[in-house]
């Protein structure tokens, strides 16, 4: 019916000097009206489809409509009062066609002659008509994306009916994971108990036993999990914010397995359904998350947000959301699925420790994109893209599977990484290490689409920079930097010197909260505080002497900063600055943080 009935031109009939009819569309434009004056009485009827087919009867609707034009031009339509009502009839070509109008308030012979007037200021202004083409071409326009809208709609919800399905069970596979976990840890807890020569039944919970600081090499932190729980929606904006697809079919085509890896997982709006879809977002979770991605290139990016905003997957999405923005799923071939499998487990392989997290992972990442995009590194020792993707694998992993216990205390205890990597870069050792062996299956090497050369070198220049983040070899590391850059700037001639710089920047970076504004210094100083104490009160209950700073009984925390960015933090970023210019501000932070401790001092 809707789709004939504009067709319907305004009809009017004179039956008699006493009744005169009308029939058209109705004002909501989805409506059949006929109406009638009888004796300065006024009649009407209004028909949605559903009434309509009955008086319709076995016609097309076409037909229907074109033997009520019929009727009226024609003559041939009645008209007849009785029992309250009006019974219009139009002879149709399969028989009557028959309306029961009802009586209405209202004059009569007043509104036949308005609308009549309507019809005949329609055909006989011009502008008129135009205006309510005009109008009509709008509201058709503004249904149209109504119900685009509410397609697209319609299939988010069912992503989402999918994904919590979908989530649903893999919580319900976590929890298998973490009861099969318990029971090996109570197993674990037990033989340990056996060693010590104590009852695991009367053993006081706060008596500490000699701990295993390290499971076997290649533990996968999800158990048999691959991936995190993620929402597809969100990763859809995020891909299509950095690298929208070219135009429709790469929404719809049948993908080629070899060249269309980086689709395997998420296929991305092109850019202007992308900002369709950023128009109509509703102001909630993914908004804000979408909101932080602006500043993706900023040093003020907001990884608090993000992990709050996404179940403490800030590292996940940072990771995604970079390897989107250097366009590395394409560039390098790079199979989605694999990737998102690699993010997650590295994600869940930090401990939930107070600093040395998968939120400060994420963080570090982030800062090493931005020394390398806009702190100009890119440019200025003309790194290859090779360089950039092991630059943000490196700050993504660079403290995986960290106990929160420093190389000092595996030292002192003698643990087992300790025994391991003879004292060492102990953790930097194990952090790559444990990458490097979970890589190993096919299912969590991101770099596998890599050719063997490329691979060698992206495996080196990560480790060299994974490395560096010891703080024992910061002097030795430093040194050289000065001496190199004391020389000149450039760089870019050997791949060594362009390690190194590589290296500087995720030595900035770990240590970067140092040189953000205040607010952002102190969150991080609050929670890298808390996890020296943590390592202190074990000291502590192990009988071993306290380390410097981390007696929560003794605090010196304005001491101990002051100190670190005096003999550290300052003259590594203003070595770096000279370098790269662009990121002097840092220094300009780092001064003010300081100027914060010099006024409040918490020392007994």
């Amino acid at each position: 019916m809707l789709a004939e009935l504009p067709n319907l031109p305004p009809l009017f009939a004179s039956v008699s000097d006493t009744i005169k009819l009308h029939c058209g569309v109705g004002d909501d434009g989805a409506s059949l009206l006929v109406s009638g004056v009888c004796n300065d009485e006024f009649y009407t009827i209004s028909l949605k489809e559903k009434d309509a087919q009955k008086v319709k009867g076995s016609s097309e609707w076409k037909t229907f409509f074109s033997d009520v034009e019929k009727s009226f031009v024609g003559g041939t339509v009645t008209a007849q009062s009785g029992g309250g009502g009006l019974t219009v009839t139009c002879k149709g070509s399969a028989g009557d066609i028959t309306f029961q109008l009802v009586k209405a308030d209202g004059n009569g012979p007043l509104l036949m002659l308005a609308k009549l007037f309507s019809w005949y200021q329609l055909r006989n202004d011009k502008g008129m008509g135009e205006k309510l083409l005009e109008d009509l071409n709008k509201q058709d326009r503004d249904m149209r994306m109504k119900v685009q809208s509410l397609e697209q709609e319609k299939v988010q919800l069912q992503a989402t009916a999918t994904s919590s399905a979908a989530e649903e069970q893999s919580l319900m596979d976590e929890y298998t994971h973490l009861q099969a976990e318990l029971s090996e840890l109570t197993e674990a807890h037990k033989k340990a108990c056996e060693l010590a020569g104590k009852d695991p039944n009367e053993i006081d919970e706060n008596e500490l036993l000699d701990p295993e600081f390290s499971k076997p090499l290649g533990r996968l932190p999800m158990g048999n999990l691959l991936k995190r729980v993620f929402d597809n929606s969100l990763l859809k904006l995020i891909k299509s914010k950095f690298c929208p697809a070219a135009d429709e079919t790469d929404a719809t085509r049948e993908l080629d397995p070899e060249k269309d890896k980086w689709l395997s997982v998420i296929r991305p709006f092109t850019k202007p359904e992308f900002e369709a879809q950023m128009k109509s977002l509703d102001f909630g979770e993914k908004s804000m998350v979408m909101k932080v991605m602006e500043k993706v290139d900023k040093w003020d990016y907001d990884v608090w947000t993000i992990q709050d905003m996404t179940g403490k997957g800030s590292l996940f999405h940072t990771a995604y959301a970079l390897f989107c923005r250097w366009d590395f799923f394409r560039k390098f071939n790079l199979n989605e699925e694999v990737c998102i499998n690699f993010f997650s487990q590295i994600e869940a392989g930090y401990h939930p420790n107070p600093y040395h997290n998968s939120q400060h992972g994420a963080d570090v990442l982030h800062i090493v994109h931005y020394i390398c995009q806009s702190g100009g590194l890119r440019d200025v020792a003309k790194l290859t893209d090779e360089d950039v993707l092991a630059a943000l694998i490196a700050g993504m992993i660079h403290d995986y599977d960290h106990p929160g216990l420093n190389n000092n205390f595996h030292v002192k205890v003698q643990s087992y990484l300790a025994t391991l990597y003879n004292d060492r870069s102990i953790l930097e050792n194990h952090h790559c290490a444990e990458v490097f062996e979970m890589m190993r299956n096919p299912q969590f090497d991101i770099l596998g689409s890599l050719t063997d050369a490329q691979r060698r070198d992206v495996r080196e220049t990560i480790i060299e920079m994974v490395m560096s983040t010891d703080m024992g070899l910061h002097a030795k590391i430093f040194g050289t930097w000065k001496r190199r850059i004391g020389t000149d700037h450039d760089l870019h001639k050997r791949k060594d010197d362009q390690r190194l710089a590589l290296s500087m920047s995720i030595k900035m970076a770990d240590i970067s909260n140092c040189g953000r504004p205040e607010h952002l210094y102190l969150k991080w100083g609050t929670k890298l505080a808390e996890e020296f104490f943590l390592q202190g009160d074990n000291e502590r209950n192990r009988g071993d002497p306290v380390s410097p700073f981390m007696d929560r009984f003794a605090p010196s925390m304005a001491k101990s900063q002051i100190a670190f960015m005096n003999y550290i933090v300052i003259p590594m970023f203003e070595s770096i600055a000279e370098y790269l210019p662009d990121m002097h501000f840092s220094v300009e932070h780092c001064e003010n943080n300081k100027n914060y401790w010099a006024s409040n001092d918490d020392s007994l």
